[in-house]
């Protein structure tokens, strides 16, 4: 019989008796629909070899399988490893630390789910820290959410830096011409997938300012200062975090819209840290968008 555990108070539930290497039955499903609509993350461990077709095939369960690091392929690798389709990678996404974000803020095609599969791990392990967007909203004081309802933000990914360790509120303006991919959200967000679930939309890499309170002039002071309050009181908090400490044969799937994530560095002379990912979005592919900017010709070399 499926078992499902709370991993936090607000984030993830860990999912046993359940082989994704067969079908699952629909009642399964429906009891995964729910716990994921209320925690935005699931675990399975100890899913032993797990195919691919089966890893794509739950995640076409949430919505149409983009096309990222591979052409023609419905699945990517994350990995500090030689091969697997990332050796054109920057140095700093294979083994640098990644401040938390949701992937492909900067673009009009965030991601809406996303999930690794871990095959291999460094003898000293690895973690993954999780960042709920949705509590916060209930938890601050109601000025502020009303104040932020009317805020946009944006969002930047300066192509010509690749900085994955950002903490871009506090840094310079990004530059169009570095390029610079940068897309613009409200603040708070309608969740694409979750009818009455709104989200802040708002990190540590990929958010530059909000644009209601720039001045460029003033070194966009009121900005940083909302940005950091919001940060430090009420999203990078010990009680709206999970931390996710990595066992081989691990499936974890996560909603990112919902979540942000970040890791430490994880660098090659530790040993190997491999994932295999699939990752879905109903709105359009990022990378094929990164590709048509960067005028590539294909997304092997595009990354978030």
């Amino acid at each position: 019989m499926l078992e499902i555990q709370p991993l936090s108070p607000r984030i993830g539930a860990r999912i046993t008796n359940l082989d994704l290497g067969h079908p699952i039955r629909e009642q399964d499903f429906r009891a995964l629909e729910e716990v994921w609509n209320e925690r935005h993350l699931l675990v399975f461990p100890e899913q032993k070899s797990l195919p691919i077709e089966a890893q794509t095939a739950l995640l076409a369960r949430f919505g149409p399988i983009i096309e990222e690091r591979v052409p023609g392929e419905k699945h990517s690798y994350v990995s500090n490893a030689d091969g697997l389709g990332t050796d054109e990678m920057n140095e700093g996404y294979r083994e640098g630390e990644l401040t938390a974000h949701m992937d492909y803020t900067y673009t009009p095609y965030p991601a809406d789910v996303i999930s690794l599969y871990c095959t291999e791990l460094p003898e000293g392990g690895s973690e993954t820290r999780f960042y709920d967007n949705v509590t916060p909203l209930s938890k601050m004081p109601p000025d502020l959410r009303e104040r932020l309802a009317e805020y946009h933000v944006l969002c930047a990914h300066d192509l010509s830096t690749m900085k994955p360790d950002a903490k871009l509120y506090l840094e310079e303006r990004t530059k169009p011409e570095a390029p610079t991919q940068s897309h613009v959200w409200p603040m708070i967000r309608p969740h694409p997938t979750k009818p009455g679930v709104e989200a802040l939309v708002c990190t540590l890499q990929q958010t530059e300012r909000v644009l209601e309170l720039s001045d460029e002039a003033n070194d966009d002071a009121e900005s940083r200062a909302l940005l950091g309050r919001i940060f430090d009181d009420f999203l990078y908090v010990p009680e709206n975090e999970y931390v996710h400490a990595w066992q081989v044969d691990d499936l974890v799937i996560w909603d990112n819209a919902a979540l942000q994530h970040a890791r430490p560095a994880c660098p090659r002379s530790r040993g190997a840290r491999s994932f295999r990912r699939v990752a879905v979005c109903a709105a359009g592919n990022a990378i094929q968008e990164t590709v048509q900017f960067l005028s590539l010709a294909d997304s092997s070399v595009a990354f978030s």
